[in-house]
């Protein structure tokens, strides 16, 4: 029988018997190159060739498992005698071993076992050659694909080809196509064009092996390959023309073969038209990757013309259209691909493919961003009219709508195009994202990278468009972005991004139509943007979105009906806007807390619902569906917030207090020190009759004496009390005790900051100098007594700017105040800038008028100097102590190990600490042992250090204070390794700790702990939300308010959020802050100026509006209400309250719903610090100068100055 196969070029049939004959004159793509196949070791032997699998190979091949030592195997199989073993049962291990094979190890075990059959047998099968040379081709293709160097693996490709050539020399070649078909794909990124001749050699050699489409395809992108080599004394152009030519050879052996074989009646699989248009479309790539485009135009227009007459022909198919365009792309010519795309749909030609629109649209990129937007406008109109996400052109409409749009951001696009252009490129834009953004339902929801990137694009879109003013553009972006957004998945990353981004246009949408000429204040034109422009895209959301809006809004409503006076006609808003305005705030309210919040709610619902009633046409909304949402919520008491809306006639709601004075020109009030001696008739020395009180008759000695005992401290607070209703009692008679025992009563009050108490008594005491003008030394002696005591209990009540007045007082009249009365004003310096100066000031002045320093007085300036860093300071005035024969107290080492552990100086603090130890009248307290392990934890972080303090602490028999488990909370919160298991085991012992209690720093550590360091974001809020159902509560009018979480668990929070990028979730639950009446501080200010900086160009304006929001005290005063109250006394026990006096009526501290922070706060000098930042971050030092400048006239310190000037020096 003659068997029939056909010449890869000349495609004529031959026999098998002229096979050798004609061999050498094949005319072959192999003969362009010279053939240096040579046989591989193999001899002819067969050992075992004959014999079956045998019972111990059998058992080796049942051993082949996946998790089996591959290695081990095939060397017990080696250890088998020759008798036993045969080719079968080597096969079949081959076989196994090849179907658990196992990356990097296997391949190389397997070849060594080929190797050992070679020199010892039984004789490879045809087989094992092929098992072999199929894995080795494997393992070539994992490595090459892979980045980085191949140098240092074995030459796996060269190891098949070996054994493909032993495979010939045994003439065992394998008859498989596919198998010479990996070898040649071996070649392709190597551009190994003589290898390819070699396998092709061999290839031909083999009688059985019929080339079919794939190998055609596959030796072209062989010599189309970049990495073909250009010989040497060649040119770039002669090889691509060398290898331009054999393709074409190639290709036309392929035609020559498929000529043939279509004439047959059967026509073989192998030789389908189907299969055949991949050779033609890789001629194509052929032609234009080796610089031929005419060739590619022309081989196109010879499918068009011959395919209905030429059955070798294949028609035009999506393939054949995609190579043309993307070889258009290939060769840089995005607009010709653009071009033919027209054409093809002119035509009605089958249509590319996605991957082919695709390209287009990347080869569009690369072009001049002005020709970029008009080429991708055009793709983008081929898309909408073939409706792309619902014909399998997602992809390619996803990345038309995010380049398209990241070009429209650029200026100088929108300087370029014409009106005309840039109206039809949004037009296609929004057309396009409609159709794509629409695809997605709640089965198909947004959630992957690839699926946000468009709407992402489109965001950043809006957020240009916002920046420069073009609300009304950037309102219809955001529109459409939410088409996507209210069916997207909140738990995937890539949303969780976009909503950061989304949270920060409904601002910017209103501050871009702010920023056009208008004649109504910019809140009221914000107002009416956000109504108009943004709550239309609102409906059906929800999440972080919607509340960042909804805050939004009732903060401008809030601030337009201020600037409207309560008439909120001119904003000339519809019906419609106004029902989406009342919704937010219905909304807002029912997330409220659920303590009724007075007629106004927490929103202000009551005063907008008022204020609508007074318009010419007021809204009609459904008052009876308001009114039960807030009796369901408030109670009866509910409904009296709808009041004024059917009264038509209510009061103006009374609004939180403006800001009284620009921060950027303060009034620097005269410092403590500085203050004009009052004249001499002002001082008091011969009292003061007061008309309320009765008429001195006697001083009373038994009360005087009574009241002195208030010195020896023992239930001060409640004996105070106790002698404070015997003395009024005692005053209607017209016994009173001596001024200097009511000092002491005074100093009693002064403690527990009872004010009223205080003024009431120091009139006593003036009305009863007064009732002596006689005896002027004991006036002038019980006078003294009497401003010292004021100096002390105004210190102790944080009245620091009376508490000096008395103290100009004493000096004028030529007194001195007591060594504690300096102590106490040392001791609560608080509203100063830099305090420490304040402290040494005073002291020097104590000193200058011979006050003799009491160990009190030491511990107090040590204290104040070692907190500022003032360690030589610091520790001269412990040594001077030491000299003066004052013995140091616990509370006096504590102060100078503390200045130690500030500085570094490690080695001094452990000296004296051992040094206090050692003190014969040691007594242990907290704050040494507090100072020591803080420093182990937060500076050294060396936790073994640490605990070995704590441990002397418990052998000391000194309790743990709040801040003593704070710190060991951090400690196996924040040092590596992390152990959060014993982290929770010092919290529940705080927790049954009644003496502590646990307070708001406690939970802050475990927030931080889980959602900084373990990076745990869920975890970290539920830990938050479980604090107010396990938090010790306080009475509050009728219901209880719990203790926390207060500003410093928030601020915790707000650090996790940062940490995660969740700036979406900031809005939100600072609103939910302020509503439960817990002021924001100025370092929770801090991270949101942090965050927002994050989150680009937005959100910095975001960081602005929080630092703008801001408020600073007069130049040279600390910012007051940022630190939550401390007990006198470091590391003192007991509950203490972490939230302001419901009471408390300080301007910084009113609520204000038209403020971002929704309160007023004071900066640190923190907050500069983190909008410097921010502007550098940007490259906007012009801002961080300005910001810089104002820092200054702040009167900080200078070294503070110093470290904020070196940022920009780093910038």
């Amino acid at each position: 029988m003659s068997h029939r196969r056909y010449s890869v070029n000349l495609g004529e049939p031959i026999t098998y018997e002229d096979q050798r004959a004609r061999m050498r004159s094949r005319n072959t793509v192999a003969t362009l190159f010279p053939n240096n196949v040579k046989p591989g070791i193999l001899s002819t032997m067969n050992i075992g060739a004959d014999r079956s699998i045998s019972s111990e190979e059998k058992a080796l091949i049942e051993q082949m498992q996946a998790d089996a030592d591959i290695e081990a195997l095939f060397k017990s199989y080696q250890a088998l005698s020759q008798d036993v073993q045969s080719a079968a049962g080597a096969e079949a291990l081959v076989t196994a071993a090849a179907r658990v094979r196992q990356p990097n190890t296997d391949v190389d075990a397997i070849h060594a076992l080929y190797a050992y059959m070679c020199h010892h047998g039984p004789s490879p099968t045809e087989g094992v050659y092929a098992v072999l040379t199929d894995l080795l081709c494997q393992r070539d293709h994992e490595l090459y694909g892979r980045p980085g160097s191949y140098a240092e693996y074995p030459d796996y490709f060269g190891l098949a080809l070996q054994v493909t050539t032993d495979a010939y020399g045994a003439k065992k070649l394998p008859s498989s196509t596919t198998l010479f078909n990996q070898l040649l794909r071996c070649c392709i990124p190597r551009g190994a064009i003589d290898k390819a001749v070699s396998v092709l050699s061999l290839m031909e050699s083999c009688f059985c092996v019929i080339k079919d489409t794939d190998t055609y395809c596959l030796l072209l992108q062989v010599f189309m390959s970049d990495a073909v080599p250009t010989l040497s004394g060649h040119s770039f152009e002669d090889r691509q023309k060398h290898c331009l030519e054999a393709c074409l050879q190639i290709f036309r052996a392929f035609e020559d073969v498929v000529s043939m074989v279509s004439r047959k009646d059967a026509r073989p699989d192998e030789c389908s038209l189907e299969r055949c248009a991949d050779v033609w479309a890789t001629m194509i790539d052929a032609y234009f990757v080796l610089g031929d485009v005419f060739g590619a135009v022309a081989l196109f227009e010879r499918m068009i013309a011959e395919s209905t007459k030429e059955p070798s022909v294949p028609a035009i198919d999506e393939q054949i259209v995609s190579h043309m365009v993307m070889g258009f792309v290939h060769v840089g010519d995005a607009r010709a691909a653009i071009e033919w795309l027209y054409h093809l749909d002119a035509s009605h030609m089958p249509a590319p493919s996605s991957e082919a629109l695709e390209c287009a649209v990347s080869g569009a990129i690369q072009t001049p961003s002005t020709d970029a937007a008009l080429l991708m406008r055009d793709v983008g109109r081929i898309l909408i009219a073939r409706d792309a996400p619902t014909t399998g052109l997602h992809a390619a409409a996803s990345r038309c709508v995010t380049n398209l749009a990241s070009v429209l951001e650029m200026r100088k696009v929108e300087r370029s195009l014409n009106a005309s252009d840039i109206r039809s490129c949004y037009e296609v834009l929004e057309k396009l994202a409609r159709l794509l953004f629409c695809s997605h339902d709640a089965d198909h929801p947004l959630a992957s990278r690839q699926q946000t990137a468009p709407v992402s694009a489109i965001l950043r879109l809006a957020a240009h468009n916002s920046m420069h003013g073009y609300a009304e553009r950037a309102g219809q972006l955001f529109q459409l972005s939410t088409l996507a957004l209210r069916h997207s998945d909140a738990s995937s990353p890539a949303v969780v991004s976009l909503m950061c981004d989304a949270c920060h246009l409904p601002m910017a949408i209103a501050d871009a139509a702010a920023s056009a000429p208008h004649v109504l204040s910019g809140s009221c034109v914000r107002l009416i943007a956000l109504s108009s422009l943004v709550l239309p895209a609102m409906a059906g959301l929800s999440g972080s979105l919607v509340g960042t809006t909804n805050t939004a809004v009732v903060r401008q409503y809030e601030a337009a009906s201020r600037d409207l006076h309560g008439d909120l006609a001119p904003l000339d808003l519809d019906e419609a806007a106004w029902k989406r305005i009342v919704d937010v705030f219905c909304s807002v309210e029912k997330s409220s807390p659920s303590t009724y919040p007075g007629p106004d709610g927490y929103t202000g619902l009551g005063k907008l619902l008022a204020e609508l009633s007074r318009l010419p046409r007021p809204p009609n909304l459904d008052l009876e569906l308001i009114k039960s949402m807030l009796e369901a919520k408030y109670g009866p008491d509910g409904a009296i917030i709808t009041q004024g809306w059917l009264s038509n006639s209510t009061a103006e709601s009374s609004s939180a207090p403006r800001r009284a004075s620009s921060p950027s020109s303060p009034t620097p009030p005269k410092g403590p020190l500085s203050q004009p001696a009052k004249p001499m008739e002002a001082l008091f020395l011969e009292g003061r009759l007061s008309p309320h009180l009765p008429p001195v008759k006697s001083i009373d000695q038994v009360l005087t004496q009574a009241i002195q005992s208030l010195a020896r401290p023992h239930n001060q607070e409640e004996h105070a009390t106790d002698l404070y209703d015997r003395l009024k009692d005692n005053i209607q008679h017209g016994q009173y005790p001596t001024p200097s025992s009511l000092a002491v009563l005074i100093n009693a009050f002064g403690r527990s900051a009872q004010v009223d108490q205080i003024n009431e008594l120091y009139d006593m005491a003036l009305h009863v100098l007064a009732s002596k003008p006689s005896d002027e030394h004991w006036r002038t002696q019980q006078w003294t007594q009497l401003e010292d005591g004021m100096i002390t209990a105004l210190s102790h009540a944080m009245l620091g700017q009376r508490a000096n007045a008395h103290r100009l007082r004493m000096i004028s009249a030529n007194q001195v105040p007591s060594a504690s009365a300096y102590a106490a004003l040392i001791a609560t310096i608080q509203e100063r800038t830099d305090d420490a100066i304040v402290a040494e000031e005073l002291f020097n002045e104590s000193q200058r008028l011979g006050v003799r320093p009491t160990t009190y007085l030491f511990n107090t300036i040590i204290s104040k100097l070692s907190r500022a860093r003032k360690v030589e300071q610091a520790l001269r005035l412990f040594d001077t102590m030491q000299t003066s024969n004052l013995r140091p107290s616990s509370v006096t080492y504590g102060a100078a190990i503390n200045a130690c552990v500030r500085t570094g100086d490690e080695a001094r603090a452990t000296q004296l600490f051992a040094e206090m130890e050692a003190q014969p009248m040691f007594q242990p307290r907290v704050p040494p042992y507090n100072t020591m392990i803080q420093y182990y934890v937060h500076s050294v972080m060396n936790r073994d250090k640490a605990l070995h303090y704590y441990e002397k602490m418990q052998q000391a028999g000194v309790r743990p204070s709040a801040h003593t488990y704070k710190l060991l909370l951090d400690a196996w919160g924040t040092i590596e390794p992390v152990q959060p298991d014993r982290q929770q085991a010092v919290f529940a012992r705080l927790s049954a700790d009644r003496l502590v209690g646990v307070q708001g720093t406690h939970w802050a550590s475990l927030i931080h702990t889980q959602g900084v360091v373990l990076h745990d974001l869920e975890r970290a809020m539920e830990t938050f939300e479980s604090i107010a159902n396990r938090a010790p509560r306080i009475p509050r009018g009728n219901a209880p308010l719990s203790t926390v979480p207060d500003a410093v668990v928030f601020e915790a929070l707000f650090a996790v959020f940062v940490a995660h990028g969740r700036t979406d979730l900031m809005p939100t639950y600072l609103a939910r802050m302020v509503s439960q009446g817990i002021w924001p501080t100025a370092y929770i200010a801090n991270l949101l100026i942090k965050g927002y900086a994050q989150d680009g160009p937005m959100g910095l304006v975001e960081a602005r509006r929080v630092f703008d929001a801001m408020i600073d005290p007069p130049a040279g005063i600390a910012a007051a209400g940022n630190h939550l109250p401390r007990h006198h006394g470091a590391g003192a026990l007991g509950i203490r309250r972490e939230r302001l006096p419901a009471h408390s009526s300080r301007q910084e501290h009113a609520p204000d719903r038209a403020n971002v922070l929704g309160a007023l706060v004071n900066r640190e000098p923190s907050t500069y610090e983190a909008m410097i930042r921010a502007e550098l971050a940007y490259g906007h030092t012009d801002r961080a100068q300005a910001i810089l400048t104002r820092m200054k006239a702040r009167a900080f310190p200078a070294a503070l100055l110093n470290r904020v000037q070196a940022m920009f020096d780093r910038t």
